[in-house]
C-alpha cells in the first residue's frame, strides 16, 4: 500500500510540475563585466599571493613531486592539474628550472597526446591551458600549442546528446559532459584569442543558466525541470511546493527522479564543477558576468548544500572558494580540497 501511495504521489507531483505555469524570471544577463589579464589568474595576482598555508603547501607538495605521463585521454588522470600547480608555484617564485619543466611537459602534450572521449579531455584540457597561459611559451612552443588546441576542438570522438566532438557536446549536452566540455572550450578560445567562439559560449552558457537565448541544448524528460526547462531551475521554481529553486535537474535526475526527500549524489557537483570554470573565464573575458542567471550558480548551491545537505566534498571542493571569489555567496571551504575534475588550487588562486 505504501508503494501504490507514493506512486500515486509521485504522479500528481508531476501533473503540477506539468501544468503550473511558467516561473516568472528576471533578465538573466548583468552588464558584461570589464576583461581581466589572464585566462584564469594574472601575474600580478599570482605576486601578491601567499607561500605559506595549508594550500599552498599542497600545491607545491603537487608542483615538485614527479608527474605522470601528460594526457587528455584518461579523465582521472591528476597530470594535468600537477602541471597547473607547476606553472603557478613557478611562477610565484620565479623558479626558472620549474617554468622551463612546466613548458617542455606541455610540448611532450603535444607531440604525443592521444583521444578518448570527449568527457576525457574536457576534464583534462583546461589545466594546461591555463598552466600554458600562466607560464607563458615561447614563440615556437605558443604555435605549436595553440595548433593542438585547434585540432582538439574538432577532433572527432564519442560525445554526448549527439556530439561528435568537444564544439558539438559543448553546445548541445546540458549535464556534466556539457559544462565540462564548455568549460574545456572555453579555455582554449580564451587562449586562442577566438572572440566569436567566445561569443557562442557565452551564450550557450547563458542559456544553460537560465535565459531565454536561441541555442542547441539538449534536455531529456527528467521531472526535475520546473518551468522551462534550462541547466539550473529558476528562481522560486517549485514541485509540490517543495523548492527545487538552483536544482540542475540533468544531473540531479542521476540520482534518481524526483522524490522528497530528494536524493543525494556527486553528479550535480560535477556538473558544478564545469559550469564554474567556464563562468569565471567568460567574466574575466568580459563576456558574461558570473551572476547570469539571476545568480544561478549561487542558487545551485545553495540547493545542493543547504536545502538537500548535499555539501560538495573531495574534488569538488574547488567551487565554494570560486563561488565565493567572484561574487556567488560565501559556503564552507576546505582549507586544501583535492584536485577537481577540471580545475584545483582553488584555495590558493581565489582564496
Amino acid at each position: 500500500m505504501r508503494t501504490d501511495l507514493a506512486a500515486i504521489a509521485l504522479t500528481a507531483a508531476i501533473f503540477v510540475t506539468a501544468c503550473q505555469p511558467a516561473v516568472a524570471e528576471l533578465p538573466v544577463t548583468a552588464k558584461p563585466p570589464t576583461a581581466t589579464s589572464g585566462i584564469w589568474i594574472s601575474a600580478k595576482e599570482i605576486a601578491a599571493k601567499p607561500t605559506s598555508g595549508a594550500a599552498w603547501s599542497s600545491m607545491r607538495a603537487a608542483a615538485t613531486r614527479p608527474w605522470g605521463t601528460p594526457t587528455i585521454s584518461d579523465q582521472n588522470s591528476h597530470d594535468d592539474t600537477d602541471t597547473l600547480a607547476g606553472a603557478l608555484v613557478a611562477v610565484r617564485l620565479n623558479d626558472a628550472k620549474l617554468k622551463t619543466k612546466v613548458r617542455m611537459h606541455l610540448m611532450d602534450l603535444v607531440a604525443r597526446h592521444k583521444y578518448g572521449r570527449v568527457l576525457a579531455l574536457a576534464r583534462e584540457l583546461p589545466s594546461y591551458v591555463i598552466a600554458a597561459d600562466v607560464v607563458g611559451l615561447d614563440a615556437t612552443q605558443r604555435a605549436a600549442f595553440k595548433g593542438f588546441l585547434r585540432e582538439a576542438r574538432t577532433h572527432k570522438m564519442t560525445g554526448h546528446s549527439g556530439g561528435t566532438d568537444l564544439v558539438s557536446t559543448a553546445h548541445r549536452s546540458s549535464n556534466n559532459w556539457g559544462t565540462m566540455s564548455l568549460g574545456a572550450l572555453a579555455a582554449v578560445d580564451a587562449y586562442l584569442g577566438d572572440k566569436a567562439s567566445l561569443a557562442k559560449i557565452a551564450n550557450t552558457q547563458e542559456a544553460w543558466l537560465g535565459g531565454a537565448a536561441p541555442n542547441t541544448l539538449k534536455y531529456s524528460g527528467t521531472n526535475w525541470h520546473a518551468g522551462r526547462r534550462a541547466g539550473i531551475n529558476a528562481r522560486g521554481a517549485t514541485i509540490a511546493g517543495r523548492s527545487v529553486d538552483g536544482v540542475i535537474p540533468e544531473d540531479q535526475r542521476r540520482t534518481g527522479e524526483y522524490t522528497w526527500p530528494a536524493p543525494k549524489g556527486g553528479y550535480p557537483h560535477e556538473a558544478m564543477q564545469g559550469a564554474i570554470v567556464t563562468s569565471v573565464i567568460l567574466d574575466r573575458a568580459g563576456v558574461l558576468d558570473f551572476a547570469a542567471g539571476d545568480h544561478a550558480l549561487k542558487r545551485a548551491m545553495q540547493w545542493l548544500s543547504v536545502t538537500n545537505a548535499n555539501r560538495p566534498v573531495g574534488d569538488d571542493g574547488n567551487t565554494p572558494w570560486l563561488l565565493a571569489a567572484y561574487g556567488g555567496g560565501t559556503f564552507a571551504r576546505t582549507a586544501a580540497p583535492s584536485p577537481g575534475k577540471n580545475i584545483a588550487w582553488a584555495a590558493w588562486t581565489a582564496g
